[in-house]
């Protein structure tokens, strides 16, 4: 026979319906976070990951102080790319190698260069930009080994280029040439041939 009474059953059933509340929030929470991360994992799966390369190279392998610096961005990559243009910064990341280690260095151009260019530049698949670095002349103003180093997005390696700047030959004295002129002067000799009579006597 049950003696319960009817407030403990009342309370046993919403004691029942309480719990009966939290597992279904925290299956709905469960169930939120399962989504949440298969979503994640789904997105990353199908992100389009740029297929081939970026090349970037200088117009040569060592320069002397105060050459004109070039280099050129070859996108070796299947879509466009496109550069942000950071004038009066630098275009590219510029390092120096100092006390064995990169060490960014920095310069900053005239504000006039930067009003004629365009705020950005885009490189179609296959085809090359080629730039240089006149208006930020104090970069490679001092002898040493430099890095260039250029960034894109969806691309996982980083395209850098290494070059050497040397100092200008010091320019060899000018010698004093002497021009010195021998003449030789020929000066006659005179003998005087004494002058004789007939020779013969009187007979």
């Amino acid at each position: 026979m049950n003696n319960a009474s009817p407030l403990s059953v009342v309370r046993e059933r919403n004691k029942r319906k309480r719990l009966a509340g939290w597992v279904f929030i925290y299956l709905l929470l469960i169930t939120v976070l399962v989504l949440a991360v298969f979503w994640q994992v789904k997105r990353i799966n199908t992100l389009n990951f740029a297929s081939g390369q970026l090349q970037l190279t200088t117009s040569k392998a060592k320069y002397t102080v105060g050459d004109d610096i070039s280099y050129t961005l070859k996108n070796g990559l299947d879509h466009s790319i496109t550069l942000l243009n950071k004038c009066p910064a630098e275009p590219l990341y510029v390092y120096a190698w100092t006390n064995n280690s990169w060490v960014r260095i920095h310069d900053t151009a005239s504000p006039s260069v930067c009003e004629s260019q365009p705020s950005q530049m885009t490189i179609v698949s296959g085809a090359s930009y080629t730039q240089n670095f006149t208006n930020w002349p104090n970069l490679f103003k001092k002898p040493g080994i430099y890095r260039i180093v250029e960034l894109a997005t969806n691309y996982t390696a980083l395209p850098y280029a290494d070059f050497q700047v040397v100092a200008k030959p010091t320019p060899l004295p000018t010698k004093t040439q002497i021009q010195v002129i021998i003449q030789k002067v020929v000066t006659p000799i005179y003998i005087p041939v004494p002058s004789g009579g007939d020779g013969g006597g009187d007979n």
